[in-house]
């Protein structure tokens, strides 16, 4: 775990904070020294997480709101640069699953997914740079995952999401390296989190125990991630560390799409 200020007198803001990834890179870009605007629509869990934060020594509000509409983003933004003075990093991470063949999905179900899981990321981005360039740069940085390389049934709509976040982060390097803005995802592979939880809460007590031995013995390192290990590469990109790094996507899987045997 990163414990160094590396990032001190830096200005971060994460979306989908209240809880799994977001929470625990929010928890880890405090640690090292940033001042966190958390954002998510969960009140009560992000409540949470800024305690969390506080009552460690970091510095932490929270932002409730829907990444996926920019007036909503625009007012998040701007409290962040009224209250710490700009923004230097962004983890657009909100994002939501939903596992259900093509074929019987319902428009408001894609929609809803690709809003959130894609064009939530743009706006982020979007908003954000204007905010970046006044301040000489800063980090870009986006939750994607292994499943827009590798493949698993019933996750057509958020692989094709995701997919569209590693291409984004890509192009967009382009656009923004001239402005000392760098942009980069970071695709996770099995991380214990609410989300996994809620994957396994249809299954009973063996089949449950089958199936996370299963997602263990699919990567090499045979164990399942932890948020922590998530927010140590989110710090890592946005700081100095990686100052040469940008359009790409960092996997974090424990070498899951080393083994793919799942």
């Amino acid at each position: 775990m990163i414990e160094k200020k590396m990032l001190t007198g830096k200005v971060a803001m994460v979306t989908g904070a209240a809880s799994g990834l977001g929470r625990g890179s929010a928890i880890a870009l405090a640690k090292a020294g940033a001042s966190v605007v958390c954002n998510d629509i969960n009140k009560d869990e992000l409540a949470k997480t800024v305690e969390l934060i506080s009552t460690n020594g970091g510095i932490a509000v929270p932002a409730l709101g829907d990444i996926s509409k920019t007036n909503e983003v625009t007012r998040i933004i701007s409290s962040a640069k009224k209250r710490y003075g700009g923004l230097d990093i962004v983890h657009a991470n909100a994002g939501i699953e939903r596992y259900e063949n093509l074929e019987v999905m319902k428009d408001v179900d894609i929609n809803r997914l690709i809003e959130v899981d894609l064009i939530g990321v743009l706006i982020c981005f979007r908003e954000a740079i204007p905010f970046l360039k006044e301040r000489g740069g800063g980090s870009l940085i986006a939750t994607s995952s292994v499943q827009a390389t590798h493949s698993l049934p019933g996750c057509v709509v958020y692989a094709a999401a995701k997919a569209g976040v590693n291409a984004a982060v890509r192009t967009l390097a382009l656009e923004v390296g001239k402005d000392n803005i760098r942009v980069a995802s970071i695709s996770p592979g099995t991380i214990d989190t609410p989300m996994l939880t809620r994957d396994l809460e249809d299954m009973d007590v063996e089949s449950s125990k089958d199936f996370l031995q299963k997602v263990k013995n699919a990567n090499a390192l045979g164990r399942i991630g932890t948020s922590e290990e998530i927010g140590d590469a989110v710090v890592w990109l946005a700081s100095d560390m990686a100052s040469y790094v940008t359009g790409t996507d960092i996997v974090v899987d424990g070498g899951f799409t080393a083994v793919k045997n799942f």
